[in-house]
């Protein structure tokens, strides 16, 4: 009977032994991880930037600037938003950089002459006939000499989101075409508020009145200038034909356009959204350019058919001889930067 009774016991124990080993703890509560942890947005309080450019709202600025809009407000989950001033609302050229420099306005789509009046080194850009094509100009901007740029922008306080198209700039008056420099001799051209222009239209004969370009549409009707000078965008979507009856594709200048930014308000921004604003810019940028591309396809026909005169040049090689001495005027400020150039090229 005792034997029974142990070999029973034993059995009992078996049994609980192997019951107590299929049993598995149950596993650890996760630590509880805090929301900013995983969404580095989540604590920023919704913010609305503005943002004014020249352009009407027809113009690829605008539906750049809107792209750029767009892209914010999906990357941030709408806790960044961008209010768009198109054509010059708020201000305009060098006024509308001065405007970002004092936090009155958050961000410009303004030229590169515009901004060479705050950041002298960016007027490197603006040296007449100093790109060949579009893609050129993409190619070096993209690269190691726009970054170079940028960052003395901001050393000077200004941060680039991202380099735009405004184009190559063509010439227009109510007097006569223009074939040669010597058809600009006393004709009073709008010029924008920039020193390299201004040197650039003295040497060619013209008498340059630097303006900002919400000012030339009256300046041209009143006849306080005789023509202007921008890209062909901005000739018909202005509407300068209206104005003046002479059109001629000179292609002196190429203009990028940045978007502008103060630096004391983008480094006010965690760095979640500062990676954000600059992959904006340089998307929004990217799309706005292809938006200018496929309209330079037309708008030499639509400017034709407004019923202006238009002429191309046949050979630059006056114009450019006559430029020389602008490069060798700027030598003291570019020399050095039109060494990088040329290797970026």
């Amino acid at each position: 009977m005792k034997k029974l009774m142990s070999m029973i016991l034993l059995i009992i124990l078996v049994f609980n032994l192997a019951a107590c080993a299929s049993e598995t703890e149950p596993a650890a509560p996760a630590p509880a991880v805090a929301v900013s942890e995983t969404d580095p947005l989540a604590d920023l309080k919704e913010v609305t930037l503005s943002l004014n450019h020249v352009g009407a709202v027809d113009h690829p600025y605008h539906e750049g600037s809107l792209k750029f809009a767009e892209l914010v407000a999906e990357k941030s989950n709408g806790k960044v938003m961008v209010d768009i001033f198109p054509a010059s609302q708020i201000a305009s050229g060098s006024k509308a950089i001065e405007f970002v420099q004092l936090g009155t306005l958050d961000i410009a789509l303004e030229s590169t002459m515009a901004l060479s009046n705050f950041v002298k080194e960016v007027g490197v850009l603006d040296l007449p006939f100093i790109f060949d094509s579009k893609e050129e100009a993409f190619k070096i901007l993209d690269g190691e000499f726009g970054q170079h740029i940028a960052s003395l922008a901001e050393a000077k306080g200004f941060k680039i989101l991202g380099w735009w198209d405004n184009g190559f700039r063509t010439m227009s008056n109510s007097v006569r075409p223009i074939t040669s420099p010597e058809d600009l001799k006393g004709l009073k051209i709008r010029v924008p508020e920039s020193k390299i222009f201004i040197s650039t239209f003295q040497g060619i004969g013209a008498v340059p009145s630097p303006m900002a370009v919400s000012e030339v549409f009256t300046a041209l009707q009143l006849g306080t200038v005789d023509g202007q000078e921008n890209t062909e965008a901005n000739f018909y979507k202005n509407k300068y034909y209206e104005v003046n009856d002479f059109y001629s594709v000179t292609n002196h200048i190429y203009t990028a356009e940045p978007l502008v930014m103060s630096l004391d308000k983008f480094n006010s921004f965690p760095p979640a959204v500062q990676e954000l604003l600059m992959a904006a810019g340089k998307e929004a940028g990217d799309y706005q350019r292809q938006v200018s591309l496929k309209l330079d396809e037309d708008l030499l026909t639509l400017i034709k058919d407004t019923g202006v005169t238009v002429n191309k040049l046949e050979d630059p090689a006056a114009f450019k001889e006559a430029v020389k001495p602008v490069y060798a005027e700027f030598e003291a400020d570019f020399g050095e930067l039109l060494k990088k150039l040329e290797d970026a090229r």
